[in-house]
């Protein structure tokens, strides 16, 4: 088994492919390895696994992180349908502060992210049904979560639909600016 590790625009963001196996049966992929993981210079020790159901297609979740000391690290893939990813980078000490980095998710490519500790990460569903699975580094800490609004113009996301077709929690949508 080979993992492609390719750097994102976002200091410590990986885009991470593996060749899913596949047969008449269908295919395998591997999502987590840790000895690859380590092989390619990334420390990741998830101590949490959730999924995300998502029915429609334009369902924006995002753009959420937690605040530092209590920051998680999450390996993300879709396991159904198709997502449209982003992640930006709230680290004020990082070169790439404020940056943002999107990546098209696809079920069964064999394509995931890893998104680093302090950045803000977000989707956008392409598809409907769409599912997203996380691994999570570091525990969810309700003190420490924070918000990055998906529009902020200090960031300038480039969501691939108009906003009034985005399909949003309250919480999400009336996000403060920065």
């Amino acid at each position: 088994m080979k993992l492609d590790v390719q750097p994102l625009n976002i200091k410590d963001a990986y885009l991470l492919t593996e060749q899913p196996f596949r047969d008449i049966r269908g295919s395998f992929e591997v999502f987590w390895e840790d000895k690859l993981l380590r092989e390619a210079g990334i420390a990741f020790n998830p101590v949490n696994a959730h999924h995300s159901y998502n029915v429609s297609m334009f369902t924006m979740r995002g753009m959420h992180y937690q605040s530092p000391p209590f920051g998680q690290d999450k390996l993300v893939s879709c396991v159904n349908g198709s997502v449209f990813d982003v992640i930006v980078d709230m680290r004020a000490d990082s070169p790439t502060y404020l940056a943002w980095q999107s990546v098209t998710l696809n079920a069964g490519s064999g394509v995931a992210v890893y998104i680093p500790k302090g950045c803000a990460h977000g989707f956008l569903t392409m598809t409907p049904q769409s599912t997203i699975a996380y691994l999570i580094g570091g525990t969810y800490v309700p003190s420490a979560a924070a918000l990055v609004r998906w529009d902020e113009p200090k960031v300038g996301i480039q969501w691939p639909c108009p906003s009034d077709e985005m399909t949003m929690s309250d919480k999400d949508r009336n996000a403060l600016f920065l």
